[in-house]
């Protein structure tokens, strides 16, 4: 069986499934291979090239406008929040897998 499937502005794909095999698992085989792939590009780019230079930028303002303590005082801050909330997730897990099943 020749099966045509669209998946999206522009990409379509032909494939061949043998007599027998399920259309649906082999479709959702290939849509999984592709948003991987998407993913995979889209990710690379983004911690690579762009995340860099932006804190790279960011870096350099800070720095220019003699702002560094300021910062680092806003980075711990938001890294004690982290961690509490961190904390309040895995307190709420526990309950949830021991208390209400």
């Amino acid at each position: 069986m020749v099966f045509k499937a669209a998946f999206g502005s522009g990409s379509e794909s032909t494939i061949d499934i043998a007599p027998g095999v399920d259309v649906s698992t082999i479709l959702a085989i290939v849509y999984g291979i592709g948003q991987v792939g998407h993913h995979f590009v889209k990710d690379t780019i983004s911690n690579y090239i762009v995340d860099p230079m932006q804190d790279s930028a960011t870096d350099g303002a800070i720095d220019t406008l003699g702002l560094g303590s300021l910062a680092q005082k806003y980075k711990n801050a938001s890294n004690d929040a982290a961690h509490h909330v961190n904390k309040l997730k895995n307190q709420a897990n526990f309950f949830n897998s021991n208390f209400f099943k």
